[in-house]
């Protein structure tokens, strides 16, 4: 198979091509190859070129020079072979920038030096690839050399061969191609290199794609499940919260147990918020403003009061300060707005100094309204004030965070026409100013009443509710939440015995998992809307999973409204409150 090779020219050429990389991989392999192409279409170049040349003017100048040229590239292949790769891809540069100054200064102007810096620019890229040092100081060689061409043109440091017009135009029309063959050939190289390039970066930045893609599902999913189990511990936890607040009965020690039990699964439903609106965002889902009146002093007094008990774990009390001259009432996305001052306050008590206070201010300032949260911690250092809102950029702290809440504090702040800004000093804190524009929905002042500590819900007396949820304590927890609102409710584990029973009860409220075993959530949904017995019935999807799109699809289904997993007791509170015309009437209807 050796000897038959030899006397085959592409499969010799691709032997010689190949010499020296049988060990090597990726792009050294690619490299070496190249070095070996160059010196095998410079030898025989060379070989022509010199022959050529001396057939037609019997010129021992040329041809020797030449000949002795293609036995310096076949050392650089030999070099190769021996995988000296580096010393070959040097003597190559060397040989060729040698070579163009030799039979430059020989042959005069003959010769358009010139062209061949093209092909002396794509030797250097691709011969010294990976090696920016070589790379620079190659093209440098390159274009000293160049220059010190055309230097002899014009002064003549070593005088030219004395050509006749006849051999001169001989000569020029020989070099010439071979030159266009040089420039060629490499830009065809040059050319597959890149090719090669793209095509990897394709396949790599697919590759990247897929698996961002699958993350982005696998943290969607592992948001999901969490969301199931972590509702009963949120639940049992507001529900103790609530227990406790009641009566003094129970020792100092367990409400403050409680408190804690409660500040930690808050924290913890923060962090699974933030992962999902920032999974919602890489997914490209654009956030949705639903805009509606609001009392700002009973909005912020909510806020701060339920983040005291979060403050308390550290011994910080939180300050709210709303200007008088502030309107009652404002229009705007009070579930954005509740997200945006829930972030500031979580990352204000995190980093303020213990037994200190965090401060909120509310005030007008013109057209719009200012939102300001304060903390008295050790301030943030002056170069991290540019990365401040990026994702995933936060400080160690034992109070745990995502670096996740500022860049969607500033989204949603964006969203709604305003801006965030934040100014630190060393020692005294940090300040976020968010400014808003101000929309009042009545323009006379409101007195201040003072934030009630304590959660308080609107009772729903002769509601009747129905959960239907095959996750036991799920359905627990909403069942006493419910009951705790004062509604009648009944409970079902699965959607074929939530249908009976909603037939057989007539519930005014339905709140239905969307995921359950057997008939799921839509399946159930489609069967209370097909029934004359319950078609009027608010029906609610409960469920852990957030993505937008299993929300739109229960809502398009005709689902009334979608609450995701842990269940908020004040957020369920409002909901039913959003309800409660419908609420009436269907109690009404089915006493």
């Amino acid at each position: 198979m050796t000897y038959f090779r030899l006397f085959h020219p592409v499969l010799l050429a691709r032997e010689i091509i190949h010499t020296g990389t049988a060990q090597l991989e990726g792009e050294e392999k690619k490299r070496v190859s190249i070095i070996n192409t160059l010196s095998l279409a410079s030898i025989a170049l060379c070989l022509i070129f010199g022959t050529v040349i001396y057939y037609l003017t019997g010129n021992l100048e040329i041809l020797l020079p030449a000949y002795a040229e293609a036995l310096l590239f076949v050392v650089v292949l030999m070099l190769n072979h021996f995988r000296w790769h580096n010393t070959a891809a040097i003597l190559t540069a060397f040989v060729h920038n040698l070579s163009i100054v030799y039979f430059s200064a020989l042959l005069g102007m003959v010769t358009e030096v010139y062209l061949l810096f093209f092909f002396l620019l794509g030797a250097a890229l691709m011969v010294f690839h990976g090696k920016p040092l070589l790379i620079k100081f190659s093209i440098a060689i390159s274009v000293i050399c160049l220059v010190l061409c055309e230097l002899n043109y014009y002064y003549y440091f070593i005088e030219p061969l004395e050509l006749s017009h006849y051999e001169q135009f001989l000569i020029r029309w020989v070099t010439i191609p071979a030159i266009l063959v040089l420039d060629v050939l490499t830009f065809a190289l040059y050319v597959r290199t890149l090719r090669r390039k793209n095509a990897q970066l394709e396949r790599k930045a697919t590759a990247l794609e897929m698996a961002d893609k699958a993350t982005r599902r696998q943290a969607m999913e592992t948001s999901h499940e969490m969301r199931n189990p972590f509702n009963a511990v949120y639940g049992i936890s507001q529900d103790l919260l609530m227990q406790v607040q009641k009566s003094d009965l129970y020792p100092a020690e367990l409400k403050a147990s409680i408190e804690h039990l409660y500040s930690a699964s808050h924290n913890v439903l923060q962090i699974l918020n933030n992962n999902l609106e920032h999974f919602r965002q890489q997914e490209g889902v654009a956030p949705q403003l639903e805009s509606g009146a609001f009392n700002v002093r009973d909005w912020a007094g909510e806020a701060t009061a339920i983040y005291q008990y979060i403050a308390n774990v550290r011994d910080v009390s939180i300050a709210l300060e709303i200007d008088p001259k502030m309107p009652a009432r404002l229009e705007g996305d009070k579930i954005k707005l509740t997200q945006i001052l829930n972030n500031l306050l979580f990352n204000a008590i995190k980093f303020t100094h213990a037994n200190s206070t965090v401060t909120v201010q509310i005030r007008p300032d013109g057209r719009q309204w200012q939102l300001l949260v304060k903390d008295s911690g050790d301030g943030i250092p002056p170069e991290r004030l540019s990365t401040i809102f990026s994702p995933y950029v936060s400080e160690q702290h034992a109070f745990g965070g995502t670096g996740l809440g500022l860049p969607i504090v500033q989204r949603f702040v964006e969203l709604m026409g305003g801006t965030i800004a934040v100014t630190s000093k060393t020692g005294e804190g940090s300040v976020f100013t968010v400014n808003l524009p101000l929309t009042a929905v009545e323009e006379a002042p409101a007195p201040e009443a003072p934030a009630n500590k304590n959660i308080t819900l609107q009772a729903f007396p002769g509601v009747k509710a129905l959960v239907v949820d095959d996750n036991q304590m799920s359905n627990m927890i909403l069942c006493r939440f419910l009951e705790r609102m004062e509604c009648s409710t009944s409970a079902a584990l699965g959607g074929e015995e939530g249908l009976e029973k909603a037939i057989a009860t007539q519930p005014d409220i339905i709140f239905l998992d969307s995921h359950m075993p057997g008939m799921d959530g839509k399946a159930t949904l489609a069967a209370l809307q097909d029934n004359p017995a319950t078609h009027n019935a608010i029906v609610i999807i409960v469920s852990g999973d957030a993505a937008e799109a299993s929300i739109a699809e229960m809502l398009a289904a005709g689902a009334d409204d979608f609450m995701t997993k842990p269940i908020d007791l004040k957020s369920l509170n409002e909901l039913m409150i959003r309800f409660e015309a419908r609420l009436t009437t269907n109690s009404q209807r089915n006493p």
